[in-house]
This record gives structure tokens, C-alpha cells and sequence, in this order.
């Protein structure tokens, strides 16, 4: 049977033979018969057993790769060049190769001639997540052949991108490229994306090339602060064709007052009434507005700690800490009941009071005065975190993790609106995504604004928010002056970032400039010949002479960094004059007895920045 069961006749005839000589063929005709079956059936189950073995072994390696492919680390712009490259080439997913040329492509020194190498053959795909890089793909190869001087096949891109993606932020670009002041595409993109930078610089062309009333009352409504914005908007309050209507004029002066020309928003409103109560403020038509609760209950702790009344101090700000309150508040007044307590005699009381502050607020001036006051350090800072379920937007935060910082910007504006962001988060959302695209004069702003609003929850998103609030632009500068004329670098630092936010063109009302807002007559006495205007704004004269004129007001005054600061501000003489035992007795109640507000919250605003400044560079706190 074994030797001939390849042929089923030739087991059949085996069977009969070798059942012939039983004594009861029947039965040992089954016998065998059945036999074979199981035979048959065992090596059936056989090749089953097999089959389910390499199915098996194929979804495990399936299952494998694709736990393999989960665990790569995301591509983000600090990921290693050797990882994008190998990426970008040999990736199994299409969508990763992509994301790596992104990256690639993105640093700003990048040749037009190698973006369109890297990007070449990525603009494919039009679902799911292809609807957010593919237009970013076409308008950068469409840049790259501008660049390259092919405006044939840029103007192919950028076409390609209006059919596919008409309605997708990127495509903005192609309408301004593709059109020219008063055409179509432009009307088109003024229309279809207002608040896009790409509608804001098409409406600057606007008012250049066609004058009138358009350009100047787009500006107006989306962008009143864009570069080159004030002409347009001048020219749109003396356009009499179309005459304006009363809400136009209004919405036109407000804006001009918004750039400082307050003589020139009031003669476009003529002798027409403010109708917004915003133009009202701007103009300076309506009575400022009442102090916050918050801010009259500590005039009132103020004023009552300038007099020295501890004890009633002590309640007002324990009734103050018993209510909810933002950090910074709850800092503040943390901090001055400790120091209250202190005077009270309640020195245990003081120290855990100074204790709380500390641990819960250790960043700017209080956590300064906090740390000072106990003689110790605080704690290490426990790892940065952005809000739950992430600071930005996911398509946003996709774009900003590549690299694509214009992009983001670009789709956040987009997105929004012109209108300004008010709560504290899309504060810090709005405020990074500015920082990102080198707008630190507004960024910081915003960001200050999250803060002193209590966006972050937590000490870690205490760390992430305090970091985005001290940039280190120009820090390698800085430090040099600073160590040149013995001056604590996080100092300058911290008084750069007060000054003019880290940005050098900036020019305040009364006349300072550039990094460290110098005025030019100051200037003048620090170096010969005197600079002018445009010297002062290169960081590196501006860096120089600050860190060299703060120098000379620390050694008037022995080192104090506290009057050398009011010094820097308001004036040698004005300081001089505001000199008294509380200087050196109760520096942080000198502070709150300066006459100027301004000079006041500079004070404290520069010596909490050289705090953070010290505290982030190392936040292990050893």
C-alpha cells in the first residue's frame, strides 16, 4: 500500500490483495479502507497544520513591521540629518519620505535649486492628510521655479494648485502670483482669503497701483498694522469715490490711530462722531477705562503696605489669596504676605508662605524675591508640557513640527480671521506662532498677555509657557557686551527683552532706539563720533553701548541693580531724587513707592526676566 499509494487504482488493487487471504475480507476490507482515510486525514491535516503556520508567520512579521514602523521616532526639524536622509530615500511609507523632503527643504538657506530636487514628485495625493502638505508641496515648487527664473513652470504650479486645492490656505499665494493689482485673481483673493498675509500685501499693491478706497478699507479690516498699511489707509479717508459711509470712516480712523498718527485718524473722522467705542479709546475721545477689581484691590494693598500698615495688609491679602486667582496673583500676593508676616514678627508663618510661592510660581520677579528671601534655590523644574491635547491645532502643530513656520502662520490666519486672539490659550497659540515667523514685538505681547491670564495650569506648563516668553534671540551678543563691561549676562538679557522685546528696528515715542532703546543724545556721550538712528538699530553698536551705559549705572550706585535699572529708565536725576532707607532696608517696597508706573513695573519686569532667564538655563537646580 505504501509502495504504490501515489495511484488510487493501484491502492484499490493492494487493498483487494491484501485482504484477500482474511478470513473475513469485509471486514478487513473496511479495516484497512479506514485506515487509509486516516492516513489521508493526517496528512491533510498536515498541510493545514502547515498552512496555518506560515499564515500565522506572516501576520506576525505583518504585525511586527507595523509595530516597527509605530515605533519610529517622528520626523521633526531637530531630528538628525542622517535619519531625514535615509527617510527621504528608503522610508516603506510614502507619507514619512514626504514629510522628510518637507523638512529638508525647509531651513531658510536652503537653494531654490535643491527645494525643487527634495520636493519633486511629491505633489501627489488629494484626501486625508494630503490636503495639508500637497498644497504646501505645489506652492514651494512653484516658488523654487520663480526662483529659478521659469515663470512658465511656476505659473504651471502655481494653477495646478487653484484646480486642486482652490479653498486651501497655499492657494492664496497663487492668486497673488498669478494676478497683478486690480485683476480678477486678486479681487478673488481679497474675497476668498481677506486675513491672509498674501490678501494684505495684494492690498498694499492695490492702493499703490489703483489707488482709491479699496486697498486702504481692506487693511482696515484685516490687517490695520501690516507694513506699508498707513499710506493706503490715508488715501482711503480722502477717497471720495465711492463716497465713505459714516461706519467706513470710523473703521478707517480707528486703524490710523492704531499706527500712532492720532492727529491725522482725527481729521479722517472730520466732524463726524466716533460711532466704535474702540476708535473712541484709540483717539482718545473716551474716558480710560476703570480699573480692573484685581487692579484696585492691590492699589489698595499698596497703599496700605507705602504706609506701612502691616497688619491690615496682612488681612486684605489673605482675603485675597482665600479668592480664585491667576498665577501671577496668587505669586504677588503670596509673596508680600510673607513679607508682611516678617514684619509682624510671624517669621514661620512668612517662610512657608515664601515656601508656597516658590514651589508653585518660581519664575519672574516674585519667585525671585521668593528664593532671595529664604536664601535657597527651588526645586528642579519638572519636564516642559504644553496644555492637554496639545497647544495648537493638529494641522497647525504638523506644520510647525516640519519646519513649515510660514506655512502655520499662514493656515492659523487664515483660519481665525483678522480678529485678535482674547483668551488666554489662543493667546499663547497665536503669540508662538508669531514668534515662529521672527514677530517677537507682537509675539510677546501675546504671550505676556496668556500668562497674566493663567493659561498655563501647572508648573510644567508654567516651564513650556515661560520658555516661549524668554526668546534667546541675540544671546551669544548680548553675553559678549555683558562679560565685556563685568555685567551678569541673563541681566541684558533680561533688559533687551523689556526693551524693545528683542527687536532691533523699534523706535519708542520719545525717541530711543534699537535693542537696548538708547536715545541718541544718551549715545552720543557713550561714543564719538555720535551714532544716528540707523547705527543704534544694529544690534551689535545697540548691544555695546546699552551693556556699557548700564554699567554706569550700576557703579553710580553701588551695585544696586535695583536703582541702576530706575536709573536706565526714568533717569539719573529722577532716581536720585526717589533715594530713601528703603532702598537697602525693603528693596521691594522702594519698588512699589516709585512715582512712575512706568518705571515701576519696568523695575520688576527685568529683574523677573533675568530670573527666568537664570532659572531656564538651568532648571536641574543644581
Amino acid at each position: 500500500v505504501k509502495a504504490a499509494h501515489a495511484c488510487r487504482s493501484c491502492v484499490q488493487r493492494a487493498v483487494m490483495r491484501t485482504c484477500s487471504s482474511q478470513r473475513h475480507s469485509q471486514s478487513c476490507l473496511h479495516t484497512v479502507r479506514l485506515n487509509g482515510a486516516r492516513a489521508m486525514a493526517q496528512r491533510m491535516g498536515g498541510v493545514l497544520v502547515i498552512g496555518a503556520i506560515a499564515a500565522a508567520t506572516a501576520a506576525a512579521a505583518t504585525g511586527l513591521q507595523q509595530l516597527l514602523l509605530q515605533k519610529r521616532p517622528p520626523l521633526q526639524t531637530t531630528s538628525s540629518a542622517n535619519l531625514l536622509r535615509r527617510t527621504a530615500r528608503f522610508d516603506p511609507d510614502p507619507l514619512r519620505r514626504r514629510q522628510a523632503r518637507l523638512i529638508l527643504a525647509s531651513p531658510a538657506g536652503t537653494s531654490a535649486a535643491r527645494k525643487r530636487w527634495l520636493l519633486q514628485g511629491q505633489g501627489w495625493g488629494n484626501q486625508g492628510s494630503s490636503q495639508l502638505l500637497v498644497p504646501v508641496v505645489l506652492k514651494q515648487q512653484a516658488l523654487s521655479w520663480r526662483q529659478l527664473g521659469q515663470p512658465t513652470l511656476a505659473s504651471q504650479r502655481w494653477q495646478e494648485l487653484l484646480r486642486r486645492f482652490p479653498t486651501a490656505p497655499p492657494s492664496a499665494d497663487a492668486l497673488y502670483y498669478l494676478g497683478n493689482s486690480g485683476s480678477s485673481e486678486h479681487q478673488t483673493l481679497l474675497q476668498r482669503f481677506p486675513a491672509h498675509p498674501a490678501a494684505l500685501a495684494a492690498a498694499v499693491d492695490w492702493h499703490r497701483r489703483e489707488g482709491g478706497s479699496q486697498g486702504g478699507l481692506h487693511l482696515a479690516r484685516w490687517g490695520e498694522r501690516w507694513p506699508g498699511a498707513l499710506p493706503a489707509l490715508l488715501e482711503a479717508c480722502q477717497s471720495e469715490t465711492p463716497p465713505l459711509s459714516p461706519q467706513e470712516r470710523d473703521l478707517l480712523a480707528g486703524a490710523i490711530a492704531q499706527q500712532g498718527a492720532l492727529a491725522a485718524a482725527k481729521a479722517c473722522l472730520g466732524d463726524q462722531p466716533a460711532l466704535s467705542q474702540r476708535t473712541n479709546q484709540r483717539l482718545g475721545l473716551a474716558p480710560a477705562p476703570e480699573a480692573s477689581p484685581e487692579q484696585q484691590a492691590w492699589e489698595q494693598i499698596r497703599q496700605q503696605l507705602k504706609e506701612r500698615q502691616w497688619a491690615s495688609a496682612a488681612e486684605a491679602l489673605r482675603t485675597q489669596l482665600a479668592s480664585a486667582q491667576t498665577p501671577p496673583l496668587q505669586a504677588r500676593y503670596g509673596f508680600w504676605l510673607g513679607l508682611v508676616l516678617v514684619q509682624l514678627g510671624e517669621e514661620q508663618q512668612a517662610r512657608e508662605a515664601w515656601q508656597r510661592v516658590l514651589a508653585d510660581h518660581p519664575f519672574g520677579y516674585y519667585g525671585w524675591r521668593a528664593s532671595n528671601r529664604l536664601g535657597q534655590a527651588p526645586q528642579p523644574l519638572p519636564q516642559p508640557r504644553e496644555p492637554q491635547g496639545g497647544l495648537l491645532p493638529a494641522p497647525i502643530a504638523e506644520l510647525k513640527q516640519l519646519g513649515l513656520h510660514t506655512e502655520a502662520w499662514e493656515h492659523w490666519r487664515t483660519w481665525r480671521g483678522g480678529s485678535s486672539p482674547t483668551q488666554p490659550l489662543d493667546l499663547w497659540r497665536e503669540g508662538t506662532l508669531r514668534l515662529a515667523v521672527g514677530d517677537r514685538w507682537s509675539g510677546l505681547v501675546q504671550l505676556d498677555a496668556a500668562q497674566r491670564q493663567g493659561a498655563a495650569v501647572g508648573l510644567a506648563e508654567q516651564h513650556r509657557l515661560e520658555q516661549a516668553r524668554h526668546p534667546l534671540a541675540y544671546q551669544a551678543l548680548l553675553q559678549d557686551a555683558a562679560r565685556s563691561h563685568g555685567i551678569e549676562p541673563h541681566l541684558l538679557q533680561g533688559l533687551a527683552r523689556q526693551e524693545s522685546r528683542l527687536t532691533t528696528t523699534v523706535q519708542s515715542a520719545a525717541g530711543a532706539v534699537g535693542l537696548l532703546q538708547l536715545m541718541p543724545s544718551t549715545a552720543a556721550e557713550l561714543i564719538e563720533p555720535a551714532p544716528d538712528q540707523q547705527a543704534l538699530q544694529t544690534p551689535e553698536l545697540s548691544a555695546e553701548l546699552g551693556a556699557r551705559y548700564l554699567k554706569q549705572m550700576l557703579d553710580a550706585h553701588n551695585g544696586s541693580a535695583w536703582l541702576a535699572l530706575a536709573a536706565y529708565n526714568a533717569g539719573p536725576g529722577a532716581v536720585s531724587n526717589w533715594i530713601n532707607p528703603s532702598a537697602e532696608e525693603l528693596p521691594e517696597l522702594w519698588v512699589e513707592m516709585i512715582p512712575y508706573p512706568e518705571t515701576r513695573l519696568y523695575v520688576k519686569k527685568v529683574l523677573g526676566n533675568r530670573w527666568s532667564y537664570a532659572l531656564l538655563a538651568n532648571p536641574g537646580g543644581t
